[in-house]
């Protein structure tokens, strides 16, 4: 590990977690930051070998998650015709709109952009981009401090609980779901929904067999308020996508109730 603090450079080794020797200054500099140069070690690892898609796959979500950062990845093991190395950049100025609008890429949308959602709520920092196609299924990716929860968690409640509710709320104001003549549960307003949700949290607590789902009960709240907030805006703010939506979410309920009857 090298770091480059304050205009000095310091470095330490390790091996299976055990540090070879102390921290020591080997010179000056004018970086700031982190090098981890490390090898797998087969005695820990069951495979030793690099997948270049997972680790493509990964560093894209990164750049989503943090809008601004840039990332660079080299791998040796690929060539081009001309010898030079397999390199990919990542970087991404619009974050989370842009992650929905690369999950939704063989989607046809319903609206013009993702609805984004950013606020903080009792130290949480939220995020969260959502959009509408015209497909069938739900498609909701969850992160905490940039890690996936797989099985959800908190955040995924908390979200669909706003969502749900003020979805809800508008139609029923609107007077839209009046004229449908239709009853509508909570899977109708996820039916063709792709969201992204973030949050960074103090000190998370992960449940599940595989430890990917958020156990922190604040989290629920503090996601609900600010989708709550954000997406009522919205919806007051384009009349046009909200009748959208809210069609959406009729024929979704509508398709149900036929096969049922069926």
């Amino acid at each position: 590990v090298t770091v480059y603090l304050n205009g000095k450079i310091y470095k330490q080794a390790y091996a299976q977690g055990i540090p070879l020797y102390a921290v020591k200054e080997v010179g000056t500099t004018q970086l700031r930051g982190t090098t981890v140069h490390f090898t797998p070690d087969s005695a820990i690892f069951t495979t030793t070998v690099y997948n270049l898609h997972t680790i493509v796959n990964r560093l894209q979500e990164l750049a989503y998650l943090n809008v601004g950062l840039k990332m660079e990845l080299e791998d040796r093991r690929e060539k081009d015709e001309q010898g030079n190395p397999f390199s990919q950049h990542f970087h991404s100025q619009g974050g989370l709109r842009e992650f929905v609008a690369h999950l939704d890429s063989t989607k046809v949308s319903i609206m013009p952009a993702p609805i984004l959602v950013e606020g903080e709520k009792n130290n949480v920092v939220v995020q969260v981009a959502m959009t509408y196609n015209t497909g069938y299924s739900e498609t909701v990716v969850s992160y905490v401090n940039n890690i996936h929860t797989l099985e959800g968690g908190m955040h995924v409640t908390g979200f669909r609980r706003a969502l749900t509710r003020t979805l809800k709320n508008y139609a029923d104001k609107s007077g839209l779901l009046e004229k449908a003549k239709i009853e509508i549960i909570g899977d109708d307003f996820r039916e063709g929904l792709t969201a992204v949700i973030s949050v960074k949290v103090a000190e998370p607590q992960f449940e599940g067999q595989t430890k990917t789902k958020l156990g922190n009960a604040e989290v629920q709240g503090a996601v609900e308020s600010c989708v709550a907030e954000a997406l009522h805006y919205y919806l007051e703010e384009h009349p046009k996508e909200a009748k959208l939506i809210i069609n959406k979410v009729i024929v979704a309920a509508q398709a149900r109730q036929a096969a049922r009857k069926a």
